[in-house]
């Protein structure tokens, strides 16, 4: 697939077969990702690649944090959305848990950040080059204790993102407003 088609089909997968994903493909996501653009080099990034027993420890946080969202907001069947929510991660055969490392001064971390949004988006394309979907989690889950020490995330670091990666079961088709009604053209 070339780049420009690889740009414009990626999208979202919300359901995954259960096939392996090979680590080959994941070596090769990981290598597109540290190609991200970074101010001043700054590399500021790290990766958790977490299966096996692991991913079923991050699917029971998973359940952990669900339940304690649903209950929250009051929701009925609080118990089922937190398993539906276990059972996502758990049918998984792989996530990647995309670290930042926190600079001291705001503005880096800030430009830190992008780089390392950046290097997640070409992390998920690499794998759309290969069959491969992604989807980018984000949420409550990637602050909760637990997590954060299931990953060995330090003080200075941040989950940015926990990205599923599995074959789709269905691709989902996602309409697009044209770029001319987002662009303001200076002259």
């Amino acid at each position: 697939m070339d780049l420009y088609e690889g740009l414009i089909s990626r999208r979202t997968i919300h359901r995954f077969r259960t096939d392996p994903v090979p680590d080959d493909i994941i070596r090769l996501m990981l290598s597109a990702a540290i190609q991200a653009p970074n101010h001043h080099l700054t590399q500021p990034w790290r990766f958790v690649v977490i299966r096996g027993q692991s991913l079923q420890e991050l699917a029971n946080y998973r359940y952990e944090v669900a339940l304690d969202k649903a209950q929250r907001q009051n929701r009925p069947h609080a118990e089922r959305i937190a398993e539906q929510a276990r059972t996502e991660f758990a049918m998984l055969s792989v996530v990647v848990a995309v670290i930042q490392v926190l600079a001291d001064d705001p503005y880096r971390q800030q430009e830190d950040y992008a780089a390392v949004s950046c290097a997640t988006y070409a992390m998920m394309l690499a794998a759309w080059s290969q069959g491969v979907g992604t989807y980018w989690g984000t949420g409550a889950i990637t602050r909760y204790p637990p997590v954060l020490k299931l990953c060995q995330v330090a003080d200075n670091e941040r989950i940015v993102a926990l990205v599923r990666v599995g074959y789709p079961k269905e691709i989902p088709h996602v309409p697009r407003m044209a770029a001319e009604d987002k662009t303001l053209w200076l002259t």
